[in-house]
């Protein structure tokens, strides 16, 4: 019995270890400005989402922003969400595997913009110095590449900033970089969202199992995905800073305000 008792306590330590956050979590992620962030930018109608356009015009309404950012093959940043270039410029081709020359050719929906890059974006905002959520994309061992020269193009921003990733390789090479840096894990349920045949790697990180390797400072969860048992443990054991992706409507953004502290929106203007 007493062996037992003693294997069920060590198998629950094991488990409150690898889903703790950070240990300054809740402090560190408070430093988060605490407005309405535009995901993607302000985007719709004529206005692709990752687009300079879209950028200004969420902070020139006051509101933060999030924003993507991807790797070329010349090591520069581009801010785009998807990998591929199909959905959002109608190209063959993957982002990773393009230099910066060759995705300035690239139009985005149509439309006359263009794929921006990170510094391009900084400046275009700098004036009005919204606060940034920063995604940092993994694509292969970009984990290992993107963390240093994206850090050196946002140190020099005015405003707030801070990163968020769903690889948590990623959150760990930033916290080793820059130990200061406010870091947020990407997080969601797969199996909630209605979506089949995701690798164990999204099981993981949907039961932040992972959080071991990232200590994040935040969690950003897919609220509409919150409902499984180690979300429930870390809100209420650890309390770190909570943040809800991506909410689509008025009524679920007044809804969420007693449960997530930060709110990324979507199709809508709170």
């Amino acid at each position: 019995m007493l062996w037992l008792i003693l294997g069920t306590a060590a198998v629950l330590c094991l488990y409150l270890f690898l889903i703790a956050p950070g240990r300054r979590a809740r402090k560190r992620g408070a430093a988060i400005p605490r407005v309405p962030y535009a995901h993607r930018g302000l985007y719709g109608g004529t206005i692709p989402e990752n687009s300079l356009s879209a950028f200004r015009k969420a902070a020139e309404k006051g509101y933060g922003f999030e924003l993507d950012v991807h790797l070329t093959k010349d090591g520069k940043l581009a801010v785009i969400h998807d990998a591929e270039l199909l959905r959002m410029c109608g190209a063959d081709g993957s982002v990773a595997r393009m230099t910066e020359k060759e995705l300035r050719i690239c139009r985005l929906n149509g439309t006359e913009e263009p794929i921006p890059f990170l510094e391009e974006v900084l400046e275009a905002v700098k004036a009005y110095r919204p606060p940034l959520i920063v995604e940092l994309k993994s694509d292969g061992d970009s984990w290992r590449t993107l963390p240093k020269p994206a850090l050196d193009a946002l140190q020099g921003y005015p405003g707030f900033w801070c990163v968020e990733s769903f690889d948590p390789r990623m959150l760990r090479a930033v916290r080793k970089l820059s130990p200061e840096t406010v870091r947020g894990q990407l997080a969601y349920d797969a199996r909630l969202a209605g979506e089949k045949h995701r690798e164990i790697y999204y099981f993981l990180g949907a039961h932040l199992l992972m959080n071991f390797l990232s200590r994040p400072d935040f969690i950003a969860y897919r609220h509409d995905t919150d409902r499984n048992i180690s979300f429930r443990i870390v809100k209420r054991l650890f309390r770190p800073v909570l943040t809800a992706w991506t909410v689509q409507t008025p009524e679920a953004f007044k809804n969420l305000r007693s449960t997530y502290d930060v709110q990324i929106f979507e199709g809508f203007e709170p």
